[in-house]
């Protein structure tokens, strides 16, 4: 079969192409299908013979002719551009390929082109979803913390007071009790004796021992909900007073190693990366079987930058957005509300690894929000 017996079969399936397709010669349209034509939203008689520059978008004019003269000297092979068209009534985009041959002894681009406007709005969703799906986890996050720092303010302020003015009326009857048992445990009115008033005491006694856990327990409690440390030390002493704490009730080794020189951070900076150390020090306890943790903070080349890391069992290789991550995915969160990032990876010892990094010009504000100097 002769070439040209191809011809009539090949010009037919590229007439029903549902790509475009195109040859460009001496800046010039020289063939468009149809379907070309369409997703310029232009009649095919108007793109043969017409020129790339006077037909492209105004605003892309000069960004696709330097492509092309790119791909007529034989480079930016396999790029592609996308066009945006101008059209009220049917916006959208769509991108081309082109390919450098020779036809009729001169240099040409033979190319073709696809319609990819919804692709564009469904990756344009996506983005708003993700953006809004950002915002209202930055706002559960605010939300949580002004609830933590109400209950904790009113475990503190209030039910703390109560339960330390008890303490002090319980003492009070304690005293009037070991007066009554110094003046007269054997004492006869009429012709009953007076119990001898030990028992009472060793009430009131294990009242104000159960009055002084119990405010103890609501101290840690408040202590939890939001750590007064943070108001009056600062980040490093809190998280080193944190840790030890963490070392005691759990029996981990715990060390801290700071590199840097500190600097008055940002209320949300300091609260957001205590957060994140309280997370990753309850995954070391709940999940890792570790003996050992190391905690570095860091403050150097700008950066603020808090790892923790321990010799247990790693973390999990599934998904972090599965159940049992969502702690994962939180921390991460607040690293970018703070313009920074969260990595999870296995450290050195084998185990899990969690390392913050934020910019100083980003974590650093003038100490106007703590209580002491409002």
């Amino acid at each position: 079969m002769d070439l040209i017996d191809y011809e009539v079969p090949f010009k037919g399936i590229v007439e029903q192409s549902i790509a475009g397709i195109y040859i460009l010669q001496r800046g010039r349209f020289q063939y468009v299908n149809e379907t070309f034509a369409f997703m310029c939203g232009l009649h095919r008689d108007q793109l043969m013979g017409a020129r790339l520059r006077d037909v492209a978008n105004p605003e892309q004019v000069t960004d696709l002719m330097a492509q092309y003269e790119r791909l007529i000297q034989g480079g930016a092979q396999g790029e592609r551009f996308v066009i945006r068209r101008t059209l009220r009534h049917r916006p959208g985009s769509f991108e081309i390929y082109g390919t450098r041959v020779i036809l009729m002894g001169r240099p040409a681009i033979v190319g073709v082109s696809i319609d990819i406007t919804e692709q564009e709005r469904q990756r344009q969703d996506l983005m708003a979803a993700s953006a809004r799906l950002q915002e209202l986890v930055s706002n559960a996050n605010m939300v949580r913390e002004k609830e933590r720092n109400r209950v904790a303010r009113e475990l503190h302020d209030v039910v703390g007071g109560m339960l330390t003015a008890i303490k002090f009326d319980l003492s009070r009857v304690s005293w009037a009790v070991e007066g009554l048992a110094s003046d007269s445990t054997e004492e006869v009115v009429g012709r009953t004796r007076l119990p001898a008033p030990t028992p009472l005491k060793d009430t009131v006694n294990e009242l104000i021992q159960l009055t002084q856990e119990t405010v103890e327990a609501v101290r840690a409690v408040s202590e939890g909900l939001r750590p007064g440390a943070l108001d009056h030390l600062g980040l490093c002493e809190t998280l080193s007073q944190s840790l030890s704490r963490f070392e005691h009730r759990y029996g981990i080794k715990a060390r801290m190693h700071t590199q840097g020189e500190s600097c008055a951070l940002s209320e949300a900076t300091e609260l957001s990366i205590y957060r994140v150390f309280q997370e990753a020090l309850t995954n070391v306890a709940r999940h890792s079987r570790a003996t050992e943790v190391e905690v570095d903070l860091s403050f150097v080349d700008e950066i603020l930058s808090v790892q923790i890391q321990d010799n247990g069992t790693g973390f999990a290789n599934d998904d972090m957005s599965q159940a049992g991550h969502l702690g994962l995915l939180g921390m991460q969160e607040r690293a970018r509300e703070l313009g920074g990032r969260a990595e999870f990876t296995t450290s050195p010892k084998s185990g899990a690894r969690v390392r913050i990094t934020i910019p100083l010009t980003r974590a650093i504000d003038a100490p106007k929000s703590r209580r002491d100097t409002q």
